[in-house]
């Protein structure tokens, strides 16, 4: 059997994390479709593209949002941490933990506990 070069030399070489995001319009017009009605996959692809290779805050949370609303564990923890990270809403963000911890994601667990702890630390209430 013949060794097989199947791979071009391009292939071989490094990319950067910007680029394994990166989508062509037609790629992303139709993300953008998938996502308005209704897939969760879609957005946090979308949410992706924006953080990493765009760097478009607005539009990254849009869809992370768009992602976590329709039910993505991953989703749902990013926007999480987002939250809690920029002191943004902490409510929201120990909401958002919890709704990813109950869908099967075990690193929510480790956030929603910190975020806790910051609440009771920091004398948090609703009220504040």
């Amino acid at each position: 059997m013949e060794n097989d070069a199947s791979a071009s030399d391009s292939s071989l070489s490094p990319i950067s994390g910007a680029q394994s995001y990166a989508l062509t319009d037609e790629q992303r017009l139709a993300l953008m479709a998938k996502a308005e009605a209704g897939n969760a996959d879609s957005a946090f692809r979308l949410s992706l593209y924006y953080t990493f290779t765009f760097s478009d805050p607005d539009q990254s949370m849009h869809w992370l949002s768009m992602a976590a609303k329709g039910g993505h564990s991953i989703a749902q923890h990013n926007l999480a941490y987002d939250l809690y990270m920029n002191g943004t809403d902490i409510a929201k963000a120990a909401y958002w933990a919890a709704e990813s911890q109950r869908n099967g994601n075990a690193e929510a667990g480790w956030l929603l506990s910190e975020i806790e702890t910051e609440k009771v630390v920091s004398g948090w209430s609703p009220l504040t």
